[in-house]
């Protein structure tokens, strides 16, 4: 109602603008479908980051909680009274480890919720704005407007038959009736084609918008690599203070 393009709707639209909606709406269902399943996996993805460094919180934890055991150790429990304490140390300071490679762990999962899981979000909530506004058009603007061609067809052909049976009072009537229709019929006509530029101007944006997944893949994979990366430095940090484990009377 307010916007000044709306009259003149039609001549920014290509000739052929029923095929290339029919086409464009298809496309980017199927690219919906797709980023749908992406978002979903990357979602598990993260989840599965954060699940993770729960558990190596909760390893750290029982290392640390066998290495503070203070249970007496008896006398015929062991041919060497040393190697438990020893033991108990060495895991109590493994712990230290497993506490930062749970929070390196839950890093790495909030990160990739908010720069992948959230922006992908986002990107489907364009699509889906994209697939209501198409839903819209066909159930709302075009269904109305077929409908008014519809009813305007119907009176032309009862002007014609009155006509043809001479009957003028169904005529005046039927004139009248038309010339309003007329008007509904160029209405509608108008609200199809500005529909139609609406969605024109749509398809564009989510065109537009599209290289912005590349960025998405992008963050992905740095927060994958970057996460294994300082993973893989605690996990070669760790591994020399098990040596100690292995250590004592009966090591060989």
């Amino acid at each position: 109602m307010n916007c000044k393009l709306a009259t003149r709707a039609k001549d920014f639209l290509p000739a052929d603008i029923q095929t290339q909606f029919a086409v464009s709406r298809e496309l980017i269902r199927n690219i919906y479908n797709s980023f749908y399943k992406l978002r979903d996996r990357a979602e598990r993805i993260a989840s599965r980051a954060i699940d993770n460094a729960a558990d190596l919180l909760m390893f750290g934890k029982e290392l640390s909680a066998l290495g503070s055991d203070t249970t007496p150790l008896p006398s015929w429990a062991a041919l060497h009274s040393s190697t438990w304490g020893s033991l108990k140390q060495a895991l109590k300071g493994l712990s230290v480890e497993f506490a930062l490679l749970a929070d390196k762990a839950a890093q790495q999962g909030k990160k990739e919720e908010n720069d992948v899981v959230e922006k992908l979000n986002l990107f489907l909530d364009l699509l889906q704005s994209y697939k209501d506004l198409c839903e819209r058009h066909e159930k709302g603007v075009l269904h109305k407007h077929q409908r008014a061609l519809h009813k305007y067809s119907l009176m032309r052909r009862q002007m014609s038959a009155a006509v043809h049976s001479q009957q003028p009072e169904a005529v005046q009537q039927l004139e009248s009736r038309i010339v309003e229709q007329e008007s509904t019929v160029q209405t509608t006509e108008l609200r199809h084609a500005f529909s139609l530029y609406c969605l024109h101007q749509e398809t564009q944006l989510v065109h537009a918008c599209l290289p912005l997944t590349a960025h998405l893949l992008g963050a992905f994979v740095d927060s994958q690599i970057q996460g294994h990366k300082e993973m893989s430095k605690v996990w070669d940090d760790l591994k020399p203070k098990l040596h100690c484990l292995f250590t004592g009377p009966n090591s060989t």
